[in-house]
């Protein structure tokens, strides 16, 4: 299809008004927004198109009430600052009609009904309206003539700009006059707007019928604040370097704000609706690390989680001291400026990215109860699985990681197995990581790392017995910066240090079962099976054994119902188990 062609579909399904929000949509990227990105990475749109039509929905898209279009999700945008940064680093590459058309949408907000406000700490001169389409709601019981949306929206800025440049110590953002808060009815929660050496903030004006969340003065007052909170952040980063820090990819500053909503307000857990994005509907289509867990870092909104492992764990300074950086060097890498905060840890960022994927395979309800990893994390999502391996020992067939991603995958521990897990990852690249956690039958977790950054063959040895373990959970993770990597895992044991016989299986059995061994050096070795009172049925195995893993087939077809001995003997050992032949 021609560009054109595809631009006249688009605004005939999509140029449409979104005036109302479903409240149970829960997605970072609005679907005009994803079709856009879809038909750019196809070839059928250029970058510089696909961003005009992103702002085009955006701000025109309160002009036609009436227009709905039935077949739309209407759902609103987190946030316009990704569109406005891409906009200020295209801008040479496009037609001055279109430059003018789109610095149009960034004017401060005319209206001759405007109110203004003045937060307590005279840091914030909030503008909004009292009636018609910009209206907010206007309840007032807190100060005399002014809505209580207002007064609350003041009090969490003055908050907001307390908690992340006095205490944290980011960049301030203010100057010498009230830094500007506008309130309009605008088809996202809110936005930051560059304007010369500092910038100003419009937020929704109701957040009526917006996805939920968890804040107890109720789901408005929840999105309000945690707008804010990320907005804040938006202009401290516009402060600190004119967002372009971010490298070429706008994904790293919403994931700064959305991260920010969590740390100045907890208790409001919006970005419960990025993590959980796609998980209840029928085709799921989740792009958190939870649920694609194969899309690299940086996503947005989705991947808030990724930078919350580092604050959960080196605390906010972490990232106070990533932004740092950009003060002095704007375009500087994001990936380079956590490495730096990283080693200055005596840490990793190639390990830290491996036990961040395990964090996020470690969460969600089935696991909530093990004491291991996020804080919140029985709120999370059970991750979506790459791979089930089934019953280990296993292996996998080969599989392609991109870098920066991750593959899930889980593995039920045989029960009867000898030995300790084994776990061999080859990739045709190094820098391929492997991480697992098993779970234990006393309620524990353990995590054990194989990274060498410098070879394609990772080795696991763990100290674990099989018959402790209840489930093995496994990360694999390319490492890389760059560059994709396809790799194989082997889940196998090694050798136990002692002579060792295992359960028969299956138990009960009619009238074949199973019965391993391993054993530590060369020696003979018998197996033998006895009835319930000592007359020895038969023997299996009389010969010499080098070290190593063993099976025989016990067949009971000639025998009668009941309880039956097997017993092994070796130079170093014998143990019995028993077993039950049912026919």
């Amino acid at each position: 299809m021609s560009n054109s062609k595809y631009l006249i579909l688009l605004f005939l399904l999509f140029g449409l008004t979104v005036v109302s929000v479903d409240s149970s949509a829960q997605t970072a990227q609005h679907p005009v927004f994803r079709e856009l990105d879809e038909a750019l990475n196809r070839g059928e749109i250029t970058r510089e198109t696909a961003l005009i039509e992103k702002l085009r929905f955006t701000y025109r898209s309160g002009e036609s009430d009436q227009q709905l279009n039935d077949n739309i999700e209407h759902r609103p945008i987190k946030c316009t600052v990704p569109i406005h940064a891409e906009f200020h680093h295209l801008k040479d590459q496009l037609p001055h009609s279109d430059v003018s058309e789109i610095e149009s949408y960034f004017n401060r907000p005319e209206s001759t009904h405007l109110n203004e406000y003045i937060s307590s700490e005279g840091n914030f001169i909030l503008y909004y309206e009292t009636e018609g389409d910009h209206a907010v709601p206007s309840e007032s019981t807190i100060e005399a003539g002014v809505p209580d949306y207002i007064y609350l929206a003041a009090e969490a800025a003055d908050s907001s700009y307390r908690y992340q440049v006095e205490e944290l110590g980011f960049v301030d953002f203010i100057q010498s006059e009230p830094y500007e808060i506008y309130f309009e009815n605008i088809n996202f929660y809110g936005t930051t707007t560059s304007s010369g050496s500092t910038s100003y903030i419009t937020i929704h004006n109701n957040f009526q019928n917006f996805p939920p969340n968890t804040h107890p003065e109720g789901q408005v007052f929840g999105a309000l604040y945690a707008t804010i909170a990320h907005e804040i952040k938006h202009a401290i980063q516009y402060a600190t370097n004119r967002w372009d820090g971010s490298a070429g990819s706008t994904d790293w500053i919403e994931m700064d704000a959305t991260l920010m909503e969590e740390i100045v307000y907890p208790d409001v857990n919006d970005y419960y609706n990025y993590i959980r994005d796609g998980f209840d509907s029928e085709e799921p289509n989740s792009q958190s690390i939870f649920g694609t867990p194969g899309n690299p870092t940086p996503g947005a909104y989705n991947h808030i989680t990724w930078m919350l492992y580092f604050a959960e764990q080196y605390g906010m300074e972490f990232w106070v001291e990533v932004w740092e950086q950009f003060i002095d060097d704007r375009t500087k890498p994001f990936f380079d400026a956590v490495e730096v905060s990283l080693n200055n840890r005596n840490r990793q960022l190639s390990r830290e990215h491996l036990n961040n994927m395990l964090w996020h395979l470690g969460a969600g309800p089935v696991y909530s109860l093990f004491d291991y990893g996020f804080e919140d994390k029985e709120n999370y999502p059970n991750p979506n699985l790459t791979n089930n391996i089934g019953m280990a020992p296993g292996s996998t067939q080969g599989f392609t990681l991109r870098s920066k991603a991750a593959h899930f995958l889980s593995a039920s521990p045989s029960n009867v197995a000898l030995g300790q897990p084994l776990f061999t990852l080859e990739s045709d690249e190094p820098g391929v990581g492997l991480g697992v956690i098993g779970y234990f039958t006393d309620g524990s977790a353990e995590v054990q790392l194989a990274l060498q950054s410098d070879s394609d063959i990772q080795t696991l040895q763990t100290t674990w017995e099989w018959e402790d373990l209840i489930d093995i959970s496994i990360a694999i993770v390319n490492t890389n910066r760059s560059g994709t990597a396809n790799y194989t895992l082997n889940i196998t044991s090694a050798l136990p240090e002692e002579d060792l016989i295992a359960q028969n299986y299956p138990n009960p059995f009619n009238p074949v079962t199973k019965i391993e061994y391993a054993i530590t050096e060369t020696q003979p070795v018998k197996v033998e099976v006895f009835d319930a009172i000592g007359r020895k049925v038969q023997t299996l195995v009389n010969e010499e054994h080098s070290a190593g893993f063993y099976s025989v087939d016990f067949n009971g077809s000639g025998l009668a119902s009941g309880l039956y001995v097997y017993r092994i003997t070796t130079d170093r050992t014998v143990l019995s188990k028993k077993m039950l032949l049912v026919k």
